[in-house]
């Protein structure tokens, strides 16, 4: 999908010269991730606490706890992905690809009791074709907050706040009524333009010259949602916005096309002492201060891309979840490991030229669920018994959060082991990884590792296989790391002020 340009990694020395060595810039990391992070900043500053939830979700989190009725055009096929029964590809199992990160508030209110103040960021999917306005996997940002005596005045101040906190000083909005199911009354969120700063007698293309654009969607949560996540309406009330990370990327630069926020890494601000720190976010610092610069690539892959690896028929890693609808025929199923989409990335960086390079992506992968029965219909309005969550979660496959990095030419892998300790390291817990000889494909026999803390394989580095870099067409010697942030987390940091644990299913 969105792709940061290719970085620098030092090439060992050889005493002759590289034909892998270019000019690329140092590492970096992705505009999307710097701004998400900037988002988190924002609010956690204001006492919020950080919130997550699965990509892929049932259907009953992502619309019908938030008043979505069956006629309502987000279920509709070219809205949402499905995911298909396993036993009939043609029919949804009663999992969808999430559209937006509305579920993770409602998994926030039933897990806490009132008052909230959360913030999430996360990927969303809908079937949208690439263009210079859409993608299928964009990013959204979103805010809750329940709490006695709330006013759409108390979420306009907050807007307010946001909007000038992220595109400077004195940058407003203004709401205008919309339609919602979920929140009532709505609005959608104009900005100031933060290009001309609403001068009309400056021409902006950003704007157009009206001054102002639109930025995202918000209001006061709906009494029946609130309900259905057993918060009394009568005792509480709530506010909810949501904006998409991409779509401020491009206004606060002027962009015109999303495709463009890939072409340059943009600063990122030092961390404040308030702010929350992660393993992910510990992590990609270290990859970019390393040299590596991170990619975001599409979770959609095919028989070919299992094929290009050499996973065996019966290789766990080919038991994926399928898309009753995907955009694209030839890649109906969710990523199992980052490594075909990161790949595909250094492919198309050295086919551009830039050949000495280390990429890294973070990112969800997705299990295959044991689907024993249809999805329980539970109903709305109250809160539901504890037997019809579990069931609902117990429906949602798990979907561990994934480390890769690569470097093209050269075997260099032994950098890659570097670069897992550096990233073990990051975690400020003083965790050691060690290696074990051995690894499945793609990896090389004889040129790979297992990568341990303690008795637990966290992941694996190495050389690639001679018949993978053949069929990606990748340079001969192209070496790859995945590690499980995941599992990572839960050893460095098990008591995390984050609610990532307690939110996911």
């Amino acid at each position: 999908m969105i792709a940061a340009t290719g970085g620098r990694v030092p090439a060992p020395h050889t005493g002759t010269a590289s034909p892998y060595v270019s000019c690329a810039p140092p590492g970096a990391r992705h505009p999307v991730t710097v701004m998400s992070e900037r988002i988190v900043d924002v609010f956690a500053d204001l006492g919020y606490r950080v919130a997550d939830g699965p990509e892929v979700e049932a259907e009953w989190f992502a619309f019908d706890a938030l008043n979505m009725d069956k006629g309502h055009f987000a279920r509709d096929r070219d809205h949402t992905f499905y995911v298909a029964d396993p036993s009939d590809n043609g029919r949804g199992c009663g999992l969808v690809l999430r559209g937006h990160t509305s579920p993770v508030q409602i998994r926030r209110m039933l897990s806490s009791p009132p008052p909230i103040r959360m913030i999430c960021t996360g990927r969303v999917f809908r079937p949208d074709p690439p263009d210079a306005t859409h993608s299928p996997v964009f990013t959204q940002a979103e805010g809750l907050v329940v709490d006695r005596g709330l006013t759409m005045a108390d979420l306009a101040g907050t807007l307010d706040h946001f909007a000038s906190a992220v595109f400077g000083h004195g940058v407003v909005t203004r709401l205008r009524p919309h339609w919602f199911a979920y929140t009532e009354p709505s609005a959608e969120i104009d900005v100031v333009c933060a290009v001309c700063r609403g001068v009309p007698e400056r021409a902006c293309r950003t704007c157009s010259g009206a001054g102002w654009v639109e930025w995202g969607g918000c209001g006061m949560v709906h009494p029946r949602v609130l309900a259905t996540c057993g918060v009394d309406p009568a005792e509480y009330g709530g506010f909810a916005f949501g904006v998409g990370v991409e779509r401020t990327l491009m206004l606060k630069h002027g962009l015109d096309d999303i495709r463009a926020l890939g072409e340059t890494p943009l600063p990122e601000e030092p961390p404040g002492p308030s702010r929350p720190r992660t393993v992910r976010r510990a992590a990609g610092r270290a990859l970019a201060s390393a040299g590596y610069v991170e990619t975001v690539t599409s979770p959609f892959v095919g028989t070919a891309a299992w094929d290009a690896l050499g996973l065996a028929a019966d290789d766990p890693r080919r038991r994926t979840l399928t898309l009753v609808n995907p955009l694209d025929a030839g890649e109906p199923e969710l990523r199992t490991t980052l490594l075909p989409g990161l790949l595909g990335a250094l492919r198309r960086d050295v086919a551009r030229g830039r050949t000495n390079l280390g990429l890294f992506e973070q990112g969800t992968v997705f299990t295959s669920p044991v689907l024993m029965a249809r999805a329980p219909r539970v109903p709305t309005g109250a809160r539901p018994g504890e037997a019809d969550l579990r069931a609902l979660r117990d429906l949602v496959p798990a979907q561990p959060y994934h480390l890769a990095a690569a470097l093209a030419g050269e075997p260099r892998w032994a950098e890659l082991v570097d670069a897992a300790r550096t990233v073990a390291g990051a975690s400020g817990d003083g965790l050691r990884l060690t290696t074990r000889e051995g690894g499945p494909p793609p990896w090389l026999p004889g040129r790979c590792v297992a990568l341990l803390a303690g008795p637990t394989v966290l992941g694996h580095a190495g050389q690639l296989s001679p018949d993978t870099v053949g069929a990606m067409d990748l340079p001969p010697g192209t070496s790859a790391m995945e590690l499980d942030l995941d599992i990572l987390e839960r050893l460095t940091t098990p008591n995390s002020d984050d609610l990532r644990e307690g939110e996911r299913p």
